[in-house]
C-alpha cells in the first residue's frame, strides 16, 4: 500500500488549512539520472512512494528555524529537514531492515547475512530517545526455526548523512512462533518509550502490553494481559515518563516498572487502573433479612460472610462493625497457623470459588442453606467471570477493613503456608478454570471425557439430577487441579491403545496445549498481582511457598507435567515428521519446562529468605539443578538450540549456555553472555569449563575485554599454574615472574619442571620492566634454588641407583634430604668432595627453624665423615699422626674447605662437641682415636695462628 507524506498548515487570518506534499527539493538537473534509466530499464517507483508509511516522529531543531523529523516507511528510516511553512528537505534515507538483517544473522546465528536464505527482517515501529531512535525489529530464519525474534536497536540520527550500522543492539527475551498466516498480527505491535532517558520499552497491541529493556536481554520478560470479554486496548501515550494505555473495560492504565527485579521476577511493580473493582451487588444475591440474620448468627464463620455481604452492598460502616467485633484490634494477635482470623478468611475465600449458582434450578435440590450466591448467571462461563469479580472485592473487603496486616498462616497441603499467597491461589484457580472453560468449546469431546473421569475419582461418578459433570466440576473451583492428572491418565491409556503416529502426535499435541493454556494463565496472573498480595512491610519474612502449580508429591502438578514431559519427548517428537508440527511440539516443550522451572524457582525464593532453612534449600536447588538439566537436554540432543538458549538464559544454566556456544561454534554469543551474566559469575564458570574440557588455548585466548576476571580467576590453587602464560600474553612480565616463582618453591613432584619454571622466571624477570622489583635480589634468589637443584642433579650415579631414581621423574628433595643421601649408607664410596656438599647445603637450612636442629645436623655430617675410616688401628708409637689424618676422609673434607679459602674455625664443630658424639658410639670412648683427632685439631690451630 502506497504512504505519501503531506504537510498541513494553518493559512494566517483564515479558517482554513492548507497541504502540501513534501518531495525531494529538485535542482536544474534532478531526475536526469532517473529518466536516462528509465529509457534504458522502464520506470521505477522509489521506496519513498511505494512503501507503507509505519512512524512519523518530531525530531531535534536544526539550527535556522528548521527542525527534523523522521519518517519510518517500509524498511527505510528517512530524516527530513522543514524549514518554514513550505520548505521542505529529505536529509538521507537509510535501509534499516538491511542492518537488522546482519545484526539478527551475526547476534542470534553467528553467520553473515548473505549466507541465511530464509531471513526475513522486519522494521516494526521507532520511538525518539536520548541517543537517537530506537528502532523496534523482528526477525525470523526459517532454515533454523519459526521463532521469531523482537529486538531493539538505536539508530544515531546526528548529522546529515545516513548512519551505517546501529549504535545498541539488543535481542529482546521476548520471542513468538512465526506462521506466515499471522504475520500481520506477530509484527503489528507498536512501541512505546514513555522515558526518552529511561531503560524501560513496552511493546504493545490491542491485546497485551509487554516489558522489555532496551540495552538489556538478561531482565526477565514481564506482560500484562487485557483478555477479558470485549476488553482491548486502543491507544497508548505517556506523561511524566509513565506509560499510559487506554482500555475499554478498565479506563485509564498506568503501568510502572520497579527500580529492580522483583524477587518473583517480575520487572513490573503495579498496574494501576484508575477505578477499583465493581462492587458485584448484582453477583451477591440474597435479600436484606437473609444478611441480617447472618450478622446476628453464633457461627463467626457467617457474621464474616455477612461482613463480606455489608460491604458488596455499600454498607462498610456496617462491615467495620462486625469485622471489629468478631477481631477486636486490641486483643492478642495469634502466631498460630490455625489462628482463627487466617482459618475464617481462607474458608470466606474457598466458599465464595466454591459457590453454587443459586439461581440455576437445576441445583435447587444441592444447595446448601444459604440465602447468598455469587453468580445469577446459568452460564458457566459468566459464573466464573462473576466469581473471579466478587473475589476480587473480597480481597478489597478484607484490605479495607484491616484484616489484610493481620493475617498470618495456614496449613495447606500438609505444609504452612501464607494465608494472603493462599488467597491468591484462589484467584489463580478461577482464571485456570475460565481458561479451560474457553478451550472447552474446542475440544468438547475430550474435555468432556476427562471431566467425567475427574469426578469419579472423587467417589461420586454420577451428577446430581439434571446435572452434568461439566455443571459440577466448574462449580467446585478449589478442585479444578484434578483435570490435570485425569488428562494425562486418559493420554496414557490412548497412547498403549495401539493408536496410529498421526494420533499420537495429536493428541499429546492437544494436552500440552490444555495443560500449557490452563497453568500459564494462572501464573501470569501470580505474576501480575504479586502487589496485590504482598505482605505488609512490617510482616515477617512467609514460611516456604509451593505454589498449586508446582505441587510435589505423585500427584502433584510438578511430577505430573514431569510425565507430560517425557510422554512428548519420547512418544510424540519421535514420530512427528512433519517440520511444521515438530516445531510447535518443541515449543510445547519448551512450555512445560518453563512452568516446572517457573515453581521451582517460586519455591527457592521462598526459602532464600527464610531463616534457618539451608539444608532444606541445598536439598530443594540439587533437585531444581538436575530437573534443569533433564528438562534442557532434549533440545541440546535434537540440536534446538535456540529454545535450550531461551531457557538457560532465563534460568542461569551456565553449563547449556557455554556447550550451545561451543556446539555452534559462535564466539560471538559466548562473549554476549559473559557481559550480559557478568554480574552472576559466567566467566568463571567458561574459564573453569575450558578448563575441565582441557581447552587450555581457548582460556588463554579470551578478548582483551576479560583479562582482569581471566588473571582474578588463573590467581585460585587449581588454575596457577597458567597464570604465567597469561601475565606474558598481557605483557606482564613482573607478574609472570612472580607466579613462576610461586610455582617453583610450591613444586615438588619432580625437579626437572622445577628447574625449568625457575628458567622462566628469570627470563620474565630480565624482560620486566618494573622500577618497584629488585631485580639483583630477585636473581640471586633464584641462582640459589638453581644452585640447590644443581646440588640433587649431581647426586651419585651410585645413590641413585640403590634407591631406584630417575634425573628424569625424580621428585624434589629438601636440602636436609639431600644432605642425608651425599652421607648416609647409601653413598658407600662417599669421598671429601660429598661430604663438602653436604655442609655447603647447610646454607640452605634456616637456623631458625624449629623443625630442623641445625647444629645437630651439621655435627652429624662430621660425624658420618669420622666413621668412613677406621680409627683404632692405628699404632700411635709408629705412625706418625699427622700422616695418618691426611688419609681420612674427615680432614681430606677439612683440607678441602682450607683451599677454597673457607674459615675453618666456623666451618668445623668444637671438637669435644664432636668427640662426643653419640653417632660415633663405642669409638668416642678409644683413646687412639681421641688422640688423632685433638692431634689434627692442634695442627690446625697452628697453621691457622701463622
Amino acid at each position: 500500500m502506497a504512504s505519501s507524506l503531506v504537510l498541513i498548515c494553518p493559512v494566517p487570518e483564515q479558517n482554513s488549512l492548507s497541504c502540501q506534499p513534501l518531495r525531494n527539493t529538485q535542482s536544474m538537473f534532478a531526475g536526469i539520472g532517473r529518466r536516462m534509466s528509465s529509457f534504458i530499464f522502464g520506470a521505477a517507483t522509489g521506496p519513498g512512494n511505494r512503501e507503507q508509511l509505519h512512524t512519523l516522529l518530531c525530531g531535534e531543531d536544526l539550527g535556522d528555524s528548521s527542525k527534523a523529523f523522521y519518517v519510518l516507511c517500509g524498511p527505510y528510516v528517512q530524516k527530513w529537514q522543514l524549514a518554514g511553512s513550505y520548505a521542505d528537505k529529505l536529509l538521507y534515507q537509510c535501509n534499516v531492515e538491511k542492518i537488522l538483517k546482519e545484526c539478527l544473522a551475526e547476534t542470534v546465528w553467528g553467520q553473515d547475512a548473505t549466507q541465511l536464505s530464509q531471513l526475513k527482517a522486519w522494521a516494526v515501529d521507532m520511538q525518539m530517545s536520548r541517543d537517537g531512535l530506537v528502532i523496534l525489529g523482528a526477525g525470523v530464519n526459517l532454515e533454523v526455526s519459526p521463532q521469531l525474534y523482537y529486538v531493539l536497536a538505536t539508530l544515531n540520527t546526528e548529522g546529515m548523512e545516513a548512519p551505517l550500522s546501529f549504535l545498541s543492539f539488543t535481542v529482546s527475551s521476548y520471542s513468538q512462533q512465526y506462521q506466515e498466516e499471522l504475520e500481520a498480527d506477530l509484527i503489528g505491535y507498536r512501541l512505546l518509550l514513555p522515558d526518552p532517558n529511561g531503560a524501560t520499552a513496552f511493546l504493545y497491541n490491542s491485546r497485551e502490553v509487554v516489558c522489555l529493556s532496551v540495552s538489556s536481554s538478561s531482565q526477565p520478560l514481564d506482560k500484562v494481559e487485557f483478555q477479558g470479554p470485549g476488553d482491548k486496548l486502543v491507544g497508548a501515550g505517556s506523561g511524566s515518563g509513565q506509560a499510559l494505555f487506554f482500555s475499554i473495560s478498565h479506563g485509564l492504565v498506568c503501568i510502572t516498572t520497579s527500580a529492580s527485579v522483583a524477587p518473583d521476577g517480575s520487572m513490573l511493580e503495579e498496574s494501576s487502573i484508575t477505578e477499583p473493582p465493581s462492587r458485584p451487588e448484582s453477583a451477591m444475591a440474597g435479600s436484606d433479612q437473609a444478611v441480617a440474620d447472618l450478622s446476628m448468627s453464633e457461627d463467626k464463620q457467617c457474621r464474616l460472610k455477612a461482613a463480606f455481604l455489608h460491604f458488596c452492598r455499600g454498607n462498610q460502616a456496617e462491615a467495620q462493625k462486625v469485622v471489629d467485633d468478631l477481631f477486636p484490634s486490641s486483643g492478642p494477635q495469634s502466631a498460630d497457623p490455625e489462628a482463627t482470623l487466617d482459618r475464617m478468611v481462607s474458608v470466606l475465600s474457598q466458599e465464595l470459588i466454591d459457590d453454587y449458582p443459586a439461581s440455576d434450578p437445576r441445583w435447587a435440590e444441592s444447595v446448601p442453606q444459604d440465602p447468598t450466591s455469587s453468580s445469577t448467571s446459568l452460564i458457566l462461563l459468566h459464573q466464573l467471570e462473576d466469581k473471579q469479580k466478587a473475589h476480587e472485592y473480597l480481597v478489597t473487603f478484607v484490605k479495607t477493613v484491616g484484616l489484610w496486616d493481620r493475617l498470618s498462616t495456614v496449613t495447606v497441603r500438609d505444609m504452612s503456608m501464607s494465608t494472603r499467597l493462599l488467597i491468591c491461589e484462589h484467584a489463580e484457580k478461577l482464571v485456570a478454570a475460565t481458561s479451560l472453560r474457553e478451550l472447552h468449546t474446542r475440544n468438547a469431546a475430550l474435555v468432556d471425557n476427562v471431566i467425567r473421569r475427574a469426578i469419579a475419582a472423587r467417589g461420586d461418578p454420577t451428577p446430581p439430577p439434571g446435572l452434568t459433570h461439566q455443571d459440577v466440576f466448574y462449580r467446585e473451583v478449589s478442585k479444578v487441579h484434578e483435570i490435570i492428572e485425569a488428562l494425562l491418565d486418559y493420554e496414557e491409556e490412548l497412547l498403549t491403545s495401539g493408536i496410529g503416529p498421526r494420533d499420537i502426535v495429536t493428541m499429546v499435541t492437544t494436552t500440552n496445549n490444555i495443560l500449557e493454556c490452563i497453568l500459564h494463565d494462572a501464573c501470569q496472573y501470580r505474576q501480575s498481582k504479586a502487589a496485590v498480595y504482598q505482605a505488609p512491610a512490617s510482616q515477617t519474612v512467609d514460611p516456604e511457598y509451593l505454589p498449586w502449580t508446582a505441587a510435589s508429591g505423585t500427584k502433584g502438578v510438578r511430577m505430573l507435567l514431569t510425565r507430560q514431559h517425557a510422554i512428548t519427548t519420547d512418544s510424540a517428537i519421535p514420530e512427528a515428521q512433519d517440520s511444521q508440527v515438530r516445531g510447535a511440539l518443541f515449543q510445547q516443550l519448551l512450555d512445560l519446562a518453563d512452568l516446572l522451572l517457573d515453581g521451582y524457582m517460586c519455591q527457592l525464593e521462598s526459602l532464600r529468605l527464610s531463616a534457618g532453612k539451608n539444608d532444606h534449600y541445598d536439598e530443594v536447588r540439587q533437585s531444581y539443578e538436575e530437573a534443569r538439566q533433564n528438562l534442557i537436554m532434549p533440545f541440546m540432543e535434537y540440536e534446538q538450540y535456540e529454545r535450550a538458549a531461551s531457557l538457560a538464559e532465563k534460568y542461569c544454566d551456565f553449563g547449556i549456555l557455554v556447550r550451545i556456544c561451543e556446539d555452534t561454534k559462535n564466539q560471538t554469543r559466548l562473549q554476549r553472555y559473559m557481559e550480559q551474566f557478568a554480574n552472576k559469575g559466567f566467566s568463571d564458570f567458561v574459564f573453569k569449563w575450558y578448563m575441565e574440557e582441557g581447552k587450555r588455548g581457548k582460556l588463554l585466548s579470551q578478548p582483551l575485554l576479560h583479562n582482569a576476571e581471566l588473571g582474578r580467576f588463573l590467581q585460585t590453587d587449581d588454575t596457577k599454574f597458567l597464570s604465567w602464560l597469561h601475565d606474558v600474553n598481557t605483557g606482564n612480565f613482573a607478574q609472570a615472574h612472580m607466579n613462576l616463582k610461586s610455582l617453583a618453591m610450591a613444586e615438588t613432584n619432580y625437579v626437572a619442571k622445577k628447574k625449568t619454571l625457575l628458567s622462566l622466571s628469570k627470563l620474565a624477570l630480565l624482560a620486566a620492566d618494573d622500577t618497584s622489583v629488585d631485580t639483583e635480589q630477585a636473581l640471586d634468589e633464584i641462582n640459589d634454588e638453581h644452585n640447590l637443584i644443581l646440588n640433587q642433579e649431581t647426586l651419585p650415579d651410585e645413590v641413585l641407583t640403590r634407591l631406584g631414581m630417575d634425573l628424569d621423574s625424580m621428585g624434589v628433595l629438601s636440602p636436609k634430604e639431600l644432605i642425608e643421601l651425599y652421607v648416609s649408607g647409601h653413598n658407600k664410596h662417599a669421598n671429601e668432595f660429598d661430604f663438602k656438599k653436604a655442609l655447603d647445603l647447610l646454607q640452605y637450612i634456616d637456623k631458625d627453624d624449629p623443625h630442623i636442629a641445625y647444629e645437630e645436623l651439621r655435627l652429624h655430617i662430621w660425624s658420618r665423615a669420622i666413621l668412613r675410616d677406621d680409627w683404632t688401628e692405628v699404632d700411635t708409637d709408629h705412625d706418625d699422626p699427622l700422616q695418618r689424618n691426611r688419609d681420612t676422609v674427615f680432614f681430606k673434607t677439612v683440607e678441602l674447605a682450607f683451599t677454597e679459602g673457607l674459615d675453618l674455625l666456623d666451618f668445623l664443630p668444637n671438637v669435644d662437641s664432636l668427640l662426643g658424639s653419640a653417632e660415633l658410639g663405642d669409638m668416642k670412648d678409644n683413646a687412639s682415636f681421641q688422640y688423632l683427632v685433638r692431634a689434627g685439631y692442634e695442627h690446625i690451630h697452628s697453621v691457622l695462628a701463622v
